[in-house]
């Protein structure tokens, strides 16, 4: 399988507001946009380049047969951009003149791959002789330092009803695949965060708030949410909220992009997109028209109907689940960490402090 392994010898260092912690696709051929990397209150910006959160389930790509273990690292949307340094690679793809399919930082990964299809005159992604051929593999992430961008789609089961757990957040809230009811063909309405208010399948029926994986941009986190309303409860974050974390919305660089299905315009490193997936674009999620918008005491409850009182401490337990992560058409594990989440009593919850403390913590800078 090919992939952009090579990536991290010609990229651009993360924006401001997006350091983040990892050793991310680093390098450099522009200056970077700056570097704050700190978060006291939420909702908060996430990294832009390099870790979002870890995974939390195991598996094999059916394909290739790789084997992915529990932690590995959930990057952001965005590829830190590729040029001379990968033209071997390039061409792997099937790019003749490897040059017309350089791409400047700050574009996700499936815009990103679309755009070097439509410069290069090629099909991405494809399958020939059984490879599959792809700026990133089948599950969803690529390089020799493997992390994931999109679908993690072998990390869990389609089946049943709402996705299984395939990861956590550096904010200590959990990601799920990508459906709310895969029976009922049912996918999740999320905000700008990519998040929503909800019962899990470990949650032990109080709703909470919890990401899913989706199959556009930002593909996990956006930002780290759920932001608040003023009286001690929580609300789901809007697309403008999400824009105000970054310096890098709206800031005036909005580049024409060119894909295969016609010319859009984008805004680079801004991770927040519309209804339409647009990062310019200002049509809200449909979530908005709902009533599951907010969540506190009142109305974060069981499914039996009484009061779910979260626990604040909501940052350090993670599943013990070792399932095995597969394509989509072949998953064998379910990512289910119910037994590690409610045999002990404890329900994942979210509280301002825990999530504030953790980010804090999480993106802190490194000692040198």
């Amino acid at each position: 399988m090919w992939s952009l392994c090579a990536i991290c010898a010609q990229a651009q260092p993360p924006p401001k507001n997006g350091g983040g912690p990892g050793g991310g696709d680093t390098g450099g051929d522009t200056g970077s946009p700056g570097g704050s990397t700190s978060c006291t209150s939420i909702p908060c910006a996430a990294a832009l380049l390099n870790d979002v959160g870890t995974t939390t389930a195991s598996g094999t790509d059916a394909r290739s047969s790789k084997t992915f273990a529990v932690g590995e690292n959930i990057y952001g949307p965005f590829e830190a951009g590729f040029g001379a340094s990968q033209d071997f690679i390039l061409e792997g793809l099937g790019c003749s003149n490897p040059s017309l399919g350089y791409v400047a930082g700050g574009i996700d990964t499936h815009t990103a791959e679309q755009m070097v299809a439509q410069a290069c005159s090629i099909t991405l992604p494809r399958v020939e002789n059984d490879e599959y051929i792809s700026l990133i593999d089948e599950c969803g992430g690529h390089t020799s330092e493997y992390h994931f961008h999109e679908r993690l789609s072998c990390l869990y089961e389609e089946s049943g009803g709402h996705s299984t757990q395939v990861g956590e957040g550096l904010d200590g809230q959990y990601i799920y695949g990508k459906w709310e009811d895969y029976s009922a063909t049912e996918l999740p309405k999320l905000d700008a965060c990519g998040g929503h208010f909800g019962v899990t399948p470990d949650s032990a029926g109080v709703r909470t708030y919890h990401y899913h994986v989706q199959e556009s941009a930002p593909f996990t986190i956006g930002c780290f949410g759920p932001s608040t309303d003023g009286s001690g409860g929580f609300k789901l974050v809007t697309v403008a909220e999400c824009r105000s974390l970054y310096d890098e919305c709206g800031n005036g660089d909005t580049i024409t992009v060119n894909l295969p299905t016609g010319s859009v315009q984008y805004d680079p490193w801004c991770p927040c997109y519309d209804a339409t997936g647009s990062s310019i674009g200002t049509e809200e999620h449909a979530v908005f028209a709902s009533s599951e918008t907010t969540c506190s005491d009142a109305t974060c409850t069981t499914s039996t109907g009484s009061t779910g009182d979260a626990p604040n401490d909501s940052t350090t337990d993670t599943p013990d689940d070792s399932t095995t992560d597969t394509p989509d058409d072949s998953t064998t594990g379910t990512g289910d960490s119910t037994s590690a989440a409610t045999s002990t009593g404890i329900v994942h919850g979210f509280s301002m402090a825990a999530i504030a403390t953790s980010l804090a913590y999480a993106m802190a800078p490194p000692l040198l």
